[in-house]
C-alpha cells in the first residue's frame, strides 16, 4: 500500500491524496500439489485408518466438490520425521509449530517477492511491514524471519498480528491502511500466510 501513481497488474488508478492504495498483489502456495482424486487414499494411508464407512463419506465429499487440486504442506518426508503425528494421545504442538513456523514463513516470502516484482520497485523502498498468521507462534516473531528472508532494511517498521483467525487478513488490511494514511509517503508490505497443520487431526 502507498500513495503514488501505479501501473502494475491492471491496477492503474492514481491514489487520492491521503488515501491508501493497493499497488500490487502476490501469492504463493506450498510446493506439494495433490490431485483431489488421490486425496482420500493418501489421507487414509498417512493416518493408518481402515474405517470403510468414513472412507466412503470422504470419497463422496471429494467427488461432489469442484476442487480439483490441493496445495499441501504435509508430506511423506514430514510424516516420517514426525511419526508421532499419527499416534493418538501424544502431545504434538511443538512438532506442529516446528513444521508451521518454517512453512508459513516460506510462503510469505514467496508471495511478498512476487508482489514486489509486480510493484516494480526495490525492496529497500518498503518503509513498513505487516505480517499476519494464526499458524505459527515463536519469539522472536515471524515478522523478523520474513524481514530477513526478504532482505528488508533493519529500519523497516514491523507489525506482527498473531492468532486473528479467519479475519486476520482483513485485520492486516486495516492496520496497513491506517499506517499508509497516517504516514505520507510510506510504502507498506502486507503479508498473510496460513496452514491448517496446527488444528488438523491426523488420528481418525
Amino acid at each position: 500500500m502507498g500513495s503514488e501513481q501505479i501501473g502494475q497488474g491492471g491496477l492503474t488508478s492514481k491514489a487520492s491524496p491521503g488515501k491508501a492504495t493497493i499497488l500490487a498483489l502476490g501469492k504463493a502456495f506450498p510446493h506439494q500439489l495433490v490431485m483431489q482424486e488421490f486425496l482420500v487414499d493418501g489421507y487414509f494411508k498417512n493416518t493408518n485408518c481402515d474405517d470403510p464407512e468414513l472412507k466412503q463419506k470422504l470419497t463422496r465429499l471429494c467427488k461432489t466438490t469442484t476442487v480439483k487440486t490441493r496445495y499441501v504442506v504435509m508430506s511423506d518426508e514430514i510424516l516420517n520425521k514426525y511419526p508421532e503425528l499419527a499416534i493418538e494421545g501424544i502431545p504434538t504442538i511443538k512438532q506442529r509449530l516446528d513444521i508451521c513456523n518454517d512453512a508459513v514463513t516460506q510462503m510469505a516470502i514467496g508471495a511478498s517477492r512476487a508482489c514486489i516484482k509486480k510493484w516494480g520497485r526495490s525492496v529497500s523502498d518498503i518503509t513498513h511491514m505487516v505480517y499476519v498468521s494464526s499458524s505459527e507462534a515463536r519469539l522472536p516473531g515471524g515478522d523478523l524471519y520474513l524481514a530477513g528472508g526478504l532482505g528488508l532494511s533493519p529500519e523497516t517498521q514491523r507489525v506482527m498480528l498473531y492468532f486473528s483467525g479467519c479475519s486476520g487478513g482483513v485485520a492486516g488490511l486495516r492496520v496497513a491502511k491506517d499506517i499508509a494514511e497516517n504516514n505520507p509517503g510510506s510504502r507498506v508490505l502486507l503479508a498473510t500466510s496460513e496452514t491448517t497443520i496446527i488444528g488438523s487431526n491426523h488420528q481418525v
